[in-house]
């Protein structure tokens, strides 16, 4: 596919086995934690503060969304009281059971939220 003008490239490497899980998720409040793989993220209703675990955050809008590799832990939330949905589509490693997509994890000592 040579020829290309786009100023940005995708790459994606997998092992062997890799399962791709997708779930809607209802968002009230949040909880720190980590996923076995990296994540496409969509907001699809309201808006989402992610957290990484030295405090920063992103804040994203029904419509936008990211990567996030998930290698540490983070905390996901809606900051009003409305309630948020996101679609997200996991990279599972071979031999994890869906029921490890998420795990929670203790606030990080440097965050007080």
């Amino acid at each position: 596919m040579g020829g290309s003008s786009s100023p940005w490239e995708v790459v994606v490497e997998a092992m062997r086995g890799l399962t791709i899980s997708t779930q809607t998720i209802t968002f009230d409040s949040g909880a720190w934690h980590t996923h076995p793989g990296p994540m496409f993220i969509s907001v699809e209703e309201s808006t989402m503060t992610f957290y990484e675990e030295d405090c920063t955050a992103t804040v994203r809008t029904a419509g936008e969304g990211f990567v996030d590799i998930s290698s540490h832990p983070h905390l996901a939330k809606t900051e009003s009281n409305a309630v948020a949905i996101n679609a997200v589509t996991y990279f599972v490693p071979p031999g994890t059971m869906a029921a490890q997509l998420r795990r929670n994890e203790p606030r990080p000592p440097n965050c007080p939220i």
